[in-house]
């Protein structure tokens, strides 16, 4: 099988050939939406105001980290990546757990405790910590410097096995 290349007139026909209405009037339909999302301000992904990418970042991340402890006291960070994939983004729920209510508290301790069992570990807490981190620069390096995680949530096993408030 030979590789050839489409001769001039193909490739002149191709780019001369007209486009159809539809196209054109998709295109505009889609930039016009795009600028209107953008300049409104309103957040309907994939059409958002981008603030994602245009938001200036500080020095102070702050992020929240749940904790699971096991019967003998240990505690293992609830790793999300290594969680089935349901689990990965879990911090969003987490960041508003402080102001919810007892219920919506409840039901995340108890989610992230049934990803952590899934995974095979032994969950009688669930903490859910408040973690605020740094940007420090130190000569021509820049370190990054936790300070001591503030715990939001508490969630013990209640007698049935299960996490609550």
């Amino acid at each position: 099988m030979t590789d050839r290349l489409p001769s001039d007139a193909t490739l002149a026909a191709a780019v001369d050939a007209p486009l159809a209405p539809s196209t054109r009037t998709f295109v505009r339909t889609l930039l016009v939406v795009i600028i209107v999302f953008g300049v409104a301000g309103f957040e309907a992904w994939p059409l958002t105001s981008f603030r994602l990418f245009s938001t200036s970042r500080g020095t102070v991340r702050t992020s929240y980290e749940a904790v699971t402890v096991d019967a003998a006291g240990r505690e293992t960070p609830f790793e999300q990546s290594t969680l089935a994939f349901g689990y990965r983004l879990a911090e969003w729920p987490m960041s508003e757990i402080a102001g919810a209510s007892e219920a919506r508290q409840r039901a995340l301790c108890e989610a992230i405790a049934v990803g952590a069992r899934d995974a095979g570990r032994e969950v009688v807490e669930v903490r859910v910590e408040k973690v605020r981190e740094r940007l420090v620069r130190r000569g021509n390096d820049w370190e990054i410097v936790r300070a001591e995680p503030e715990l939001v949530v508490g969630c013990p096993a209640d007698e049935r096995g299960g996490v609550g408030v």
